[in-house]
């Protein structure tokens, strides 16, 4: 009777520990392309990645923000990937010149989702460090915040790339994105 009731107590206890409702997310690197790629290259690097093409259901165009020479090109519709790197859904536009299907900006994003653990803060730190790495140069970092919501952006230049990777977030990050753009 007695190792009755303490197996009764201890399922008890094990029911009574509060439920987590996230899904835990294991941040891990997707591949990120970070030198100048050829149109003809898109679906091998989606193939070897697992990405899948779709198509969203409205047109998308470049702000000045992240392509500031955006007068001088006619970009056509990017091509867009989703990922799935174990449990996190990454989002990878290719934006390309129509007359000539110049690759000249990619862009890596990702979300906050609801059903997982809060990850973006944690994402955006390894995809910064990663970088840094591969680039063997810390970018520049700068942090702004503005009534209920904050961002910070990171950059990173070289002779050929410009690279900016930065984070919005409300109390945790939100979303966070890598811009890969080409000179």
């Amino acid at each position: 009777m007695k190792l009755y009731i303490q197996i009764l107590v201890i399922f008890s206890v094990i029911n009574c520990k509060p439920k987590d409702n996230f899904e835990r997310v294991r941040i891990q690197n997707t591949s990120i392309e970070l030198e100048q790629i050829k149109f003809s290259d898109i679906s091998n690097i989606e193939n070897k990645n697992n990405g899948i093409e779709y198509t969203k259901p409205f047109n998308i165009a470049l702000s000045k923000e992240y392509f500031p020479e955006i007068e001088k090109y006619q970009f056509e519709q990017p091509k867009i990937y989703r990922r799935d790197t174990t449990n996190l859904n990454t989002e990878i536009s290719y934006f390309f010149t129509k007359n000539d299907s110049i690759v000249r900006l990619i862009e890596y994003s990702w979300n906050q989702d609801d059903l997982k653990e809060h990850f973006i803060d944690n994402l955006y730190q390894s995809n910064k460090d990663m970088i840094s790495k591969s680039l063997s140069q810390k970018g520049i970092e700068k942090s702004e915040k503005i009534d209920y919501w904050w961002q910070k952006i990171v950059r990173w230049d070289n002779d050929s790339t410009h690279i900016y990777s930065f984070i919005f977030g409300i109390d945790e990050g939100q979303r966070t994105r890598i811009i890969v753009r080409f000179k």
